[in-house]
């Protein structure tokens, strides 16, 4: 019995001295850990190099970000720059404008421009009676534009039966030119045959044309050819010369050839010579104007040949007051009376 306690104690004592072991070894262990752990840290890589690649990417981005609002920030500053100049120039352009206008710096600008407005809006009501349509301006346009379509008919029907006759309309929109050299032979006031049957033609388009336009003869005026009531108040055959010769010769030339023309036109259309303006008077006349009226440069090439012509002018009637406007074709005869004196 006292020989297995013995044997127990030895046995406790062996164990005793191994746990002592065992703690040592640890502490040991624990020691070294932490000496390599030290170590560890002296000898440590980089930050960088522990820090994973998204999060570097993520810093690059951002430091582009901050280098992108930095450059913005630069041309804000550049922009805000600008703007200041723009502002004092501005600045000193009001007032140099105000100054203009006579105002001093107490002045306000905006009562100035109420009282511009206000002074425009005056003359705009002073100005409105004289911008209403006046009858009178109202009837002489439509003759106008009546007159400009009478001569391109009768220009198209002479250049379709004729395309050798030289015919134009005159700039003032209100006479047909006719070239000379095409009638009439050099310094004379006869036409040539070639000539006389070209104004044969004319003669017959021009009675047809003005009939609905004139009073007595084959045809008068009608609402159906006329509705606007414009009036021939006469149509004149007029000559024409360039500036060679003295101005006796030319008078004396162009005056010769218009009559002719005129004879050669009325022995082919006789009822030419009954046409009537409103006052019952003869509608075709003669006139000749020596080298007065030139329409063209002689020094160009045809300038000559454009002055050497027969003209044949259209007056139309113009009213000189609104009682003596035509309401319609129905009223012309009440015109006519005003014009001789018979009406009030």
């Amino acid at each position: 019995m006292r020989t297995a306690f013995r044997q127990r104690l030895r046995e406790e004592d062996e164990e005793s001295a191994f746990i002592s072991m065992t703690d040592m070894t640890v502490g040991f262990l624990f020691i070294v850990v932490i000496l390599l752990a030290f170590f560890a840290t002296q000898i440590a890589p980089k930050t960088e190099d522990l820090v994973p690649k998204q999060l570097l990417e993520q810093r690059d981005q951002q430091v582009a970000e901050l280098q992108e609002l930095l450059l913005k920030t630069q041309k804000g500053g550049d922009i805000v720059l600008d703007l200041s100049q723009k502002n004092f120039k501005l600045t000193v352009e009001l007032a140099e404008a105000r100054r203009a206008a006579g105002l001093s710096p107490e002045d306000s600008l905006v009562q100035k421009l109420h009282e511009l407005r206000a002074e425009i809006d005056r003359l705009h009501r002073l100005l409105k009676p004289m911008t209403q349509d006046n009858p009178i301006e109202h009837y002489n346009r439509t003759v106008s534009t009546e007159l400009r379509e009478l001569l391109e008919s009768i220009r198209n029907r002479i250049m379709t039966a004729d395309p050798k006759i030289e015919v134009t309309i005159s700039d003032s929109n209100d006479a047909l030119h006719f070239t000379g050299d095409g009638i009439f032979a050099p310094n004379d006031t006869r036409p040539t045959r070639a000539g006389v049957a070209r104004l044969r033609t004319i003669a017959g388009i021009l009675a047809d044309e003005v009939g609905c336009f004139t009073f007595g003869g084959p045809s008068e005026v009608a609402t159906g050819c006329n509705p606007s009531a414009t009036v021939i108040e006469a149509v004149q055959v007029e000559g024409h010369t360039d500036t060679d010769a003295s101005d006796l010769y030319n008078m004396t030339l162009s005056a010769g050839r218009a009559a002719k023309a005129f004879g050669v036109l009325v022995s082919a259309q006789p009822d030419l010579l009954a046409y009537r303006n409103l006052r019952h008077q003869p509608v075709v006349s003669v006139a000749g104007y020596g080298e007065g009226r030139t329409i063209a440069d002689e020094s160009q090439p045809g300038g000559k040949d454009a002055n050497r012509r027969i003209d044949i002018r259209f007056i139309m009637y113009a009213p000189v007051d609104e009682a003596s406007i035509p309401l319609g074709v129905d009223d012309l005869q009440r015109v006519r009376k005003r014009l001789l004196g018979d009406a009030p």
